[in-house]
């Protein structure tokens, strides 16, 4: 067992490569957070304690530091991101010490899927989050020009999401849960300090000491942000440390207790055991019998992997919005494609400022109501949104009231904005303007009606009123 280095040209933090594996060898990376996203076929990760199955249409975490290994039934063709984490530390200061997830967590050494969440947040995060790793792998394998800016300002938008969404503390909490960019701060800190000093004896009142706040407001504020108790996690953070020794030494078990901070073998052994579900020994072990097999594993050309991008997108990301086939998927597949191009066209002729795009939400190509049930056609907002982000265009929400009646407009309105806000998070829809137009006298109370609504849901809300003949 190895670290695993990645070598990062200048300017350029990240990585991206196509491999064919059946089994990879165990290894960790530093400073380097990896992203695996299956294109074909279903892979089984082993990171630390927990053993993951990635399917297709799912993408994993591979933490920083993580000590892991990849097989797979079958060899599965698999898109392997690396990031640089020093390079992105200027902008997310504790980026290092940050842990992404993208499913629920698990306990000991049962196998869990990559996509055990449980609600709709969590999936329109991930969704979007595979999306723009796709668009990634179609740009470096489409020998445009434009490849490289165009990659570039997809990772960024990559990066700011994994610290938006899912960092541990933001992906597993509540949906009316708010953590603070304080409470995140500090937690993070903490993190820092305990990765730094973990092999000594720390306390509560040497955290609290540290942080200016007293050792009850302390153990309130931990545990009601991790789900764990302070000495929980200082421990389970010693036994992740340990797993270094224990496989690339051939240090004895007390001693490994001992550099790791335990006090005594015996809580080293039952922090151990609670995590990895055996006793050191046996994971080791096991790990060296892993080892010592025969790998199966190959680099592959980016440049032939262009039909293996297109099949994915049309059979895994198109499918995804159809919704039941309400929208038909080679209508999205043409959008697909046509936003890409225009966003392209974008970079070689830019517009001068200010530069905007309308969304008409509510047109029959974005929403239909079928029996009472709303549909939108989120993929054509899920591209745009991205596009925004690293293009310096305003969004404009249209919001037509030809196409809402009295008795049904609250209702797709809260649903078109709550599920917004889930998608995209409140600070990216206060940078929107909500255009309402009407007609007449009665499609204005409709828009004045709206025009409240979004107030009360998005404080900072941009809205404008027109009328259309």
């Amino acid at each position: 067992m190895k670290k695993e280095a990645v070598q990062f040209i200048v300017n350029k933090p990240f990585n991206v490569s196509i491999l064919s594996i059946k089994k990879y060898p165990i290894h960790w990376h530093e400073d380097v957070t990896e992203i695996l996203l299956p294109l074909k076929g279903s892979i089984e990760v082993n990171a630390n304690f927990e053993h993951i199955l990635v399917k297709e249409g799912d993408f994993w975490f591979v933490n920083n530091k993580s000590i892991h290994s990849i097989r797979s039934s079958s060899k599965a063709i698999v898109a392997v991101f690396h990031i640089d984490l020093n390079y992105f530390e200027k902008y997310f200061k504790y980026i290092k010490y940050m842990f992404f997830r993208n499913n629920m967590y698990s306990q000991g050494n049962t196998r869990i899927e990559s996509d055990n969440y449980d609600d709709d947040i969590r999936k329109g995060y991930k969704t979007r989050f595979r999306n723009l790793l796709v668009s990634v792998l179609t740009d470096i394998t489409s020998q445009d020009p434009l490849a490289e800016e165009l990659t570039r300002d997809s990772m960024y938008q990559l990066v700011a999401s994994m610290v938006q969404e899912f960092n541990w503390l933001q992906f597993l909490k509540k949906s009316n849960d708010f953590i603070s960019p304080l409470q995140l701060d500090r937690y993070h800190r903490i993190v820092k300090y305990i990765d730094e000093h973990y092999h000594e004896k720390i306390t509560l009142d040497d955290i609290a000491k540290q942080e200016f706040i007293t050792k009850n407001y302390f153990s309130h504020l931990w545990k009601n942000l991790s789900h764990f108790s302070f000495n929980e996690r200082l421990n389970y953070e010693r036994t992740l440390k340990s797993e270094f020794l224990l496989l690339s030494t051939n240090m004895s078990i007390a001693t490994i207790a001992e550099k790791c901070g335990f006090s005594d073998v015996k809580y080293y052994y039952k922090h151990f055991r609670r995590w990895y579900g055996v006793k050191p020994l046996e994971h080791k072990k096991r790990c060296q019998e892993y080892m010592d097999s025969q790998f199966d594993y190959e680099e592959l050309d980016l440049s032939s992997m262009a039909n293996i991008i297109k099949s994915y997108i049309k059979e895994i990301v198109i499918p995804d919005y159809s919704q039941d086939n309400i929208w038909k998927t080679s209508y999205l597949f043409d959008n697909f494609v046509k936003m890409k191009y225009l966003y392209k066209f974008d970079k070689i002729t830019p517009q001068p400022p200010p530069r905007s795009v309308i969304v008409n939400v509510l047109n029959p190509s974005n929403f239909k109501n079928k029996e009472g049930k709303f549909y939108f056609n989120w993929q054509n907002i899920d591209l745009l949104v991205n596009f925004s982000e690293t293009s310096d265009f305003k969004i404009n929400i249209k919001l037509d009231c030809q196409f809402l009646d009295d008795f049904s407009y609250k209702d797709i309105i809260h649903t078109f904005l709550d599920s917004c806000i889930y998608r995209y998070r409140i600070v990216t829809i206060e940078k929107w303007n909500f255009v309402i137009n009407y007609q007449d006298e009665k499609s204005f109370n409709v828009a004045i009606g709206i025009g409240n609504i979004i107030h009360d849901k998005i404080q900072n809300a941009n809205i404008r009123y027109y009328f259309e003949i």
